[in-house]
């Protein structure tokens, strides 16, 4: 006995310690198996590019399921989404039966477990989305490839889980944003039958939701606690002891939803059990971030939504959303006011089918701050045809009493007093063909004596805000605003107000603007954004691109004193601007700059580019300092260092054509311009190319220089700036340039120097050099030989002629005698006047043109004797003759 159980231990321990050690080798044999069907999987479905660092397979950690895990994966999008993720994650860990792997009947998978997985969906302006990568042909398959063509997975998933996980979505085409950190969810339930009971637990926070930049919700969180049974066979799932939670708002979800071919039918209701006035107050961000420890509100409040029936296509359920409170009142403890008396009575209905059945009544929203009454109705209809509406806004705010209801920090003062009262009601098909008798309405705004005050923020004071309203016009009686330095003063008529508000179109209007100062520096905004930590020393006061709406049709009359647009200093601004259609055009503007005039006609348009606008002006500037243009404008100090040290006046003419980047600065490689700049009196010293110049031709007056009565035409295309051959005097030197300079301060130019006899010694009046290297490190090279060959001309013409001429009679009279002195002489004569030349040269480049002249004399006076004697010849010839 003893022994045969000792053998059947033994046999046990080999078949248990055999089974161990084949679960450790077999994910070894079947990981290439799993690797390659993954990737197959995926590149036979996506139209995305699958990536992770590893696979593993076990047998152990889940047993009896095989377990398989993905580190590091990430599906990266294809086009116009190559550099954007769409899904990554540290792992994910999927569990499966072992059977399913031996088999070819496809891998049944019974749970996924994603750990720290990001997801961010994007939709682009024009509707396109990153996650539409399911390849176009596997969506477009016939009955029979599908039949023929088996998928290799069949789901039985009984567990679902997200560990940490993160979601974004960004919808560019409606300026919304969607974003939640810390998602944990865990789905339980046999998806193997055809009915199961589910439970659905999901917890995130940092919920940050936005439209058009505006946060309706940040850094909420949401709680869901969900049990439902599902009818997988008839689409069916009964909501059963639900509790949803948004921060401290708690509600409950009733009812049941099926799932149609094309629709959806459902009846569901949402209440709240236990909510209170106070954890409404918790869904906005300013209050529920700061002191919301020590709010105190009260009052009774009813929230219910329910929805019943079919939404197939446009046709939707009929639905109804109440929400009413009674009697509110908050306060803050410590703080002497209160916000009392508050009513809200909210309805939003539709009883089934067309959506323009929709009616929203805001039949009550009214409350009383520190005594002050407020109220504002509002009720609309027939949405979607033709809106129907009605809006009311009566009461006064004492902006004062704020301090005294909610504790504003130390850093923020703000008082005044708006009144308002305005009464419409009409229909929008009226306000689109500006029917205005048929809308019913008028009212005023006024706000008065208003200051704030914030830590780090130019003070604001309106001390006169006044308008009449109209369903035709909005006339701005008076606006007199004080920011900080600046001051705005204004008056005007804005037209078609209503269908700009509520319909987006366009706005019309006539405005007179006026002001003493206004630094528009005040106003610009960062360029890094406030998530992120701004470098030392980085300078953050980069313009940003002001976008021209195109739903704008304005006509404004300026007059402004003094205006500050980054270095530039402008004085005496007066002209009109008319802005329509993404644009904005100068008719003209007159304005003081630059130590002179400045006329500008032109546009700056955000139409075609809404990042780079466009500016196309024509510029008659007149007397402006050369010193004080380089010192406010970063594009002179780039295209034309030379402004530098270059003194006096000048006035310019110029058609000038640039995108702007996005800190409003000239794309200088696209610049287009041509003018015309011209100076009666300028001074130029200190320039390395002129201080090269002077020590070539050993002339120091070309280190500073005065001229006069300057032309130069230029043109600026391709990133050079090019001018036209032009003249300048300089003292007794007139001077031609013409040549180009460069983005990288390259310079390119000739010059042709017309020089006095009493530098070169009279044989040189010309001399050519080209100019190149950069202002800072110049080259220059003379045309020595052009001076060698002027040079030679000069003596040749002047001193041969002159020897030549004095032996024409002892030439008739000796014919071979005197041939042989006569030559002999003007050989000799040469000879020592080249001499002569050489000897009286006592500059570098005298010497050289000296010596040139020289031999050129010699050899010419050689050639000359020679037909001295020819010629005698051919007369003796003829004499003999005869």
């Amino acid at each position: 006995m003893n022994t045969r159980v000792k053998k059947g231990l033994k046999i046990t321990g080999i078949v248990i310690l055999s089974f161990f050690i084949l679960l450790l080798i077999l994910p070894f044999a079947f990981k290439g198996k799993i690797l390659d069907l993954v990737k197959n999987e995926a590149n036979k479905m996506l139209e995305a590019r699958l990536e992770f660092s590893d696979l593993n397979l076990s047998f152990i950690s889940h047993f009896p399921k095989a377990t398989i895990g993905l580190e590091n994966i990430s599906l990266v999008g294809v086009g116009d989404f190559s550099k954007d993720t769409l899904v990554s994650a540290k792992e994910i860990d999927i569990a499966v039966d072992i059977l399913s792997l031996i088999g070819n009947d496809g891998i049944k998978i019974h749970h996924i477990i994603l750990d720290r997985p990001a997801i961010r969906a994007v939709k682009l302006p024009d509707g396109r989305v990153n996650w539409d990568i399911m390849k176009s042909d596997s969506t477009t398959q016939t009955t029979d490839t599908i039949t023929s063509e088996p998928s290799n997975f069949a789901l039985q998933l009984q567990k679902f889980s997200i560990n940490s996980g993160r979601l974004a979505y960004v919808d560019d085409s409606s300026k919304m944003q969607f974003k939640t950190q810390d998602l944990n969810l865990k789905l339980r339930g046999d998806m193997t039958v055809k009915s199961t009971d589910i439970d659905c637990q999901m917890t995130t926070e940092k919920i940050n939701f936005l439209i058009s930049g505006v946060p309706y919700l940040r850094n909420a969180e949401f709680e869901m606690d969900l049990k439902l049974n599902a009818d997988f066979e008839n689409n069916k799932y009964t909501f059963d002891e639900n509790r949803l939670r948004l921060n401290a708002i708690e509600m409950n979800l009733d009812g049941w939803l099926t799932l149609l071919e094309n629709g959806m039918d459902m009846d569901i209701s949402v209440n709240t059990p236990q909510i209170n006035f106070k954890d409404i107050l918790s869904l906005i961000p300013g209050i529920y971030q700061n002191n919301f420890d020590a709010l105190r509100a009260s009052g009774n409040l009813d929230f219910k939504a329910e929805a019943k029936g079919l939404m197939v296509g446009e046709s939707l359920p009929k639905f109804a959303i109440g929400f009413n409170v009674n009697n509110g009142m908050v306060s803050y403890e410590g703080m002497p006011q209160k916000i009392e008396q508050i009513t809200i009575k909210t309805a939003v209905q539709n009883p089934g089918g067309n959506a323009d059945k929709t009616t929203v009544n805001v039949e009550d929203f009214s409350f009383k701050m520190a005594g002050n009454p407020f109220k504002i109705t509002l009720f609309a209809a027939t949405p979607i045809s033709d809106l129907n509406f009605k809006a009311t806004a009566n009461g006064m705010l004492n902006l004062n009493s704020i301090k005294d209801i909610y504790p504003l920090s130390d850093s923020i003062k703000l008082n005044g007093i708006l009144t308002t009262n305005l009464n419409f009601s009409g229909k929008m098909s009226d306000i689109e063909k500006e029917k205005y008798e048929n809308i019913k309405g008028e009212g005023n705004l006024k706000i008065e004596k208003m200051n704030l005050t914030m830590s780090g923020y130019p003070a604001i004071a309106i001390h006169t805000a006044s308008a009449t309203v109209s369903p035709q016009v909005m006339s701005l009686n008076q606006l007199d605003v004080q920011i900080g330095e600046n001051d705005i003063h204004a008056q005007g008529a804005l037209s078609n107000y209503l269908s700009y508000i509520l319909r987006n179109e366009t706005l019309k209007g006539n405005l007179v603007l006026q002001s003493n100062k206004l630094n528009l520096n005040d106003f610009i905004t960062d360029t890094a954004s406030g998530e992120n930590e701004i470098a030392e020393n980085v300078d953050t006061t980069a313009m940003t691109v002001f976008e021209v709406p195109e739903n704008l049709n304005l006509s404004l009359k300026a007059n402004f004193k003094e205006v500050i647009f980054q270095k530039i200093d402008i004085k005496n601004l007066t002209g009109n601007i008319t802005v329509s259609d993404g644009t904005a055009r100068m008719n003209p503007l007159n304005l003081d700059a630059f130590g002179g005039n400045v006329s500008a006609s032109g546009s700056y348009s955000t139409k075609q580019n809404k990042k780079n606008p466009q500016v196309d002006f024509s510029l008659d500037i007149k007397k402006a300092s050369f010193e004080e243009t380089f010192k406010q404008l970063d594009m002179i100090q780039q295209i034309v260092p030379i402004f530098a040290k270059t003194g006096g006046n000048y006035s310019v003419n110029v058609d000038l054509k640039t995108p702007l980047d996005e800190t409003m600065s000239p794309v200088l490689n696209e610049i287009w311009a041509k003018g015309v700049l011209s100076s009666n009196d300028i001074h130029i010293q200190n320039i390395e190319v002129f201080n090269q110049l002077a020590t070539l031709l050993k002339n120091d007056k070309l280190k500073n220089i005065e001229a006069k009565d300057i032309r130069i035409p230029f043109t600026i295309e391709n990133g050079l700036l090019k001018t036209s051959p032009f003249d300048i005097k300089l003292g007794n030197i007139n001077m031609n340039l013409s040549g180009t300079t460069g983005l990288d301060q390259s310079i390119n130019y000739d010059a042709k120097i017309e020089l006095p006899s009493n530098i070169t010694g009279g044989y040189v009046n010309n001399v050519t050099a080209q100019i190149g290297g950069s202002f800072t490190k110049p080259s220059i090279k003379l045309n020595t030989k052009e001076i060698a060959t002027e040079a030679v001309k000069k003596v040749v013409e002047d001193k041969l002629t002159e020897i030549t001429g004095k032996d024409n009679s002892e030439r008739i009279a000796a014919l071979r005698k005197e041939a042989d002195a006569a030559a002999e002489k003007l050989v000799q004569t040469a000879q020592n006047e080249g001499q002569k030349l050489i000897d009286k040269a006592s500059k570098p480049l005298e010497k050289i043109a000296a010596q040139a002249a020289a031999k050129k004399l010699v050899s010419e006076a050689e050639k000359q004797a020679a037909k001295l004697r020819e010629e005698a010849e051919k007369q003796i010839q003829k004499l003999e003759q005869k």
